[in-house]
């Protein structure tokens, strides 16, 4: 792979393996990598906070008045989460080459 499709070395394994996936046949402009870049991190971080809350458990306790309250990396989560899912869909990633829209959507790739 050309050293500019490389993936950045920050992202993890998976990430990497997706980014590998897509790049450079449905993503090679400076702006749709911009866009998948964020869009795998989003995916990391959703990931790393999951973990965490499977490590530490789906609640948390304040130390000073004993108040139980969902984790905060649930929001974390979600949100980021979100971001990549909408910017996957925005880069056309949500199809596959079995979906019908794919012969209209590779036009958008090149």
């Amino acid at each position: 792979m050309d050293d500019q499709f490389d993936p950045p070395a920050h992202l993890t394994a998976r990430t990497q393996a997706l980014w590998r996936s897509v790049v450079p046949k449905r993503a090679k402009t400076p702006e749709r990598l911009a866009m998948l870049q964020t869009s795998l991190e989003a995916l990391d971080r959703a990931d790393g906070a999951r973990a965490e809350v499977e490590r530490t458990g789906m609640t948390t306790t304040t130390k000073t008045t004993g108040a139980v309250h969902l984790h905060p990396l649930l929001k974390v989560e979600r949100e980021s989460r979100q971001l990549f899912s909408k910017l996957w869909k925005d880069l056309g990633l949500h199809t596959s080459p079995e979906d019908p829209k794919w012969n209209v959507l590779e036009r958008d790739w090149r």
